[in-house]
């Protein structure tokens, strides 16, 4: 009698179940079961807290190109005229929105509630027994395979009650896992860099005295900028101190720290704050006096996290700077498009948004150490077609000509380029990549590339041997990482001169770097991206790859900035 009274307890409770499910809408992107670089633990605890992001649907959404593109085309006679923080939310804010989902968490146990001002995301706290009631969700605990220290509790699929789904995009943090890129260590100098010793280093003398800048100070304080930073990477100030002492660089200094920033990690490992002291070290010495912002995200879905505390920020930086990158497979589609939404309506506020193009040509970081995993990685957010990608160069540091930077010829890394298999191409790159695709010279096979996505980089910078100051000792090291924060120090610098022209800031830099005479940068002609990062001989070189030409190219973009045209150009917009 009593398995008989189980069996009908069973069948009604699976009636029941799958009733609720016939109101409600299910979101499932990604099987997280099948990345390589995560491990499921089993079931997560049900007291375990987790986070999670309620992304609104916003309104006006499909205005949004035609209004960047206004502000942003110098043709347009409406650029320049960006919108306030308060106009961006008078025309995308959607409160009946926010206020469903307000209504809905209402009934579960939440805290921590926050909303963004300007209505895009709301954020809570809560436990995984409570989230997986509220998204009928099954969360599991996923642990890095090399990081074991990072767990994360994350459902393949979840569900939300029509009535809220109407109103929702997605809700983040639950069915997505980042890809954590492990740094390879850098080489320690074995005496104080930047001596004439024959290094053969990237200097802050040999980068501007390259790229033919003769004034470094940036003098209007209205050009700020900001480096992102994750993954606890770290900065201390007495290393930018002793880097300016190194290379006579006035003494600079970081504005604003928003997020942690922990320096005693730095001398218990160099690996742990390399990436923030290259940033800061670079971008205040290319872009002297300007007020720097160290942004430091927690957490591990650090570009979903910046995007909704930028979108926050009523006065963020004019310029942004990221270093850091995962590949276009490894984030939910939502997501990545979410991201490149609010990019573009920072873009509307007069913020510039630069990213690293890679460190491993086109095949991305997991074929590093995995030649079978050769082929087309396009490299997120750097393909986000808002936000302008910078490749790497090699040469100059050592007085030779400028290629793009690769294993190949002794660069360390190789920057990466190529096509996104998630954003179309932007209209105002379609010519430059025709002719591309006229000129190129050994081009990979048609069908293993989406030769009508997004093409990047958009621009380069050299990026090879790099000294950086971690612990109070000297490193040298190579990557897109330099490159971005170089590049966006020398737009800091060409903002200073707009506004003290009485001109706004560039704001959204792609289509007017595209419409500009070729003059305005320095064409890389040679060069290939087919290898990934690690030493010449012992890295893994890939069959296909895009290779530097006349123009611009999906290795090193438009090329690398000629300063005094470049900003002579910008100046008349």
């Amino acid at each position: 009698m009593k398995a008989v009274t189980l069996v009908v307890l069973a069948a009604v409770v699976g009636m029941v179940a799958a009733s609720a499910m016939l109101h409600r809408k299910s979101f499932h992107e990604v099987n997280l079961d099948a990345r390589s670089d995560w491990k499921s633990m089993g079931p997560a605890h049900a007291s375990q807290e987790v986070e999670l992001m309620f992304a609104v649907k916003q309104r006006n959404l499909d205005t949004l190109e035609a209004r960047l593109m206004a502000v942003s085309d110098p043709k347009s006679p409406e650029y320049g005229q960006f919108y306030t923080f308060e106009q961006i939310g008078e025309v995308f804010g959607n409160p009946e929105a926010v206020a469903a989902v307000h209504k809905f968490l209402g009934e579960y146990q939440v805290k921590d509630v926050k909303t963004t001002p300007n209505q895009e995301y709301v954020s809570v706290k809560t436990t995984v027994g409570e989230a997986q009631r509220m998204l009928l969700a099954e969360f599991n605990n996923y642990v890095h395979v090399v990081r074991s220290d990072i767990v994360l509790a994350r459902a393949n699929k979840y569900s939300l009650p029509k009535r809220l789904a109407h109103h929702v995009a997605f809700v983040g943090y639950v069915n997505s896992l980042p890809e954590i890129q492990v740094k390879p260590d850098f080489k320690v100098a074995d005496k104080a860099l930047g001596d004439d010793d024959g290094a053969n280093i990237a200097t802050p003398q040999i980068i501007s005295s390259h790229y033919g800048i003769t004034n470094n100070t940036v003098s209007n304080i209205k050009s700020t900028n900001s480096v992102f930073e994750t993954i606890g990477q770290s900065f201390v100030a007495s290393d930018l101190t002793a880097y300016d002492n190194q290379y006579s660089v006035p003494p600079q200094a970081i504005f604003k720290i928003i997020g942690t920033n922990s320096p005693s990690s730095c001398t218990a490992n160099p690996n742990n704050c390399v990436e923030a002291e290259l940033d800061v070290q670079v971008i205040t010495a290319i872009a002297q006096s300007a007020h720097t912002t160290f942004w430091s995200i927690p957490g591990t879905e650090s570009f979903l996290s910046w995007a909704q505390a930028v979108a926050a920020d009523s006065e963020a930086p004019l310029v942004h700077s990221i270093s850091y990158g995962s590949t276009e497979t490894g984030q939910p589609a939502s997501q990545m498009n979410a991201f490149d939404t609010e990019v573009s309506k920072l873009g509307l506020r007069g913020i510039s948004v630069l990213v690293a193009s890679g460190d491993d040509g086109v095949a991305g970081y997991n074929a590093r150490s995995d030649p079978s995993a050769c082929g087309f990685a396009p490299s997120y957010p750097a393909t986000a077609p808002h936000v302008t990608a910078v490749g790497a160069t090699q040469g100059p540091e050592a007085s030779q000509p400028e290629i793009g930077c690769s294993s190949a010829t002794g660069g360390g890394i190789t920057s990466g380029g190529g096509f996104s298999t998630v954003y179309d191409q932007p209209s105002y790159q379609s010519d430059a990549v025709k002719h591309y695709m006229s000129v190129a010279k050994n081009l990979p096979p048609a069908a293993q590339y989406n030769g009508k996505g997004r093409g990047y980089p958009d621009v380069s910078a050299m990026g090879h041997n790099f000294a950086i100051c971690v612990g109070g000792q000297f490193y040298t090291g190579s990557g897109t990482s330099a490159s971005t924060p170089l590049f966006a120090g020398v737009i800091t610098l060409i903002n200073a001169a707009r506004l003290n022209a009485g001109k706004a800031p560039l704001g959204f830099l792609n289509p007017a770097l595209y419409s500009l005479p070729a003059t305005a940068f320095h064409d890389i002609t040679s060069g290939e991206n087919n290898c990934c990062a690690g030493s010449a001989g012992s890295q893994t070189c890939c069959t296909y790859g895009f290779t530097a030409s006349e123009g611009w190219d999906p290795m090193t973009g438009l090329g690398s900035p000629n300063y005094p045209n470049l900003v002579a150009a910008l100046l008349k917009i």
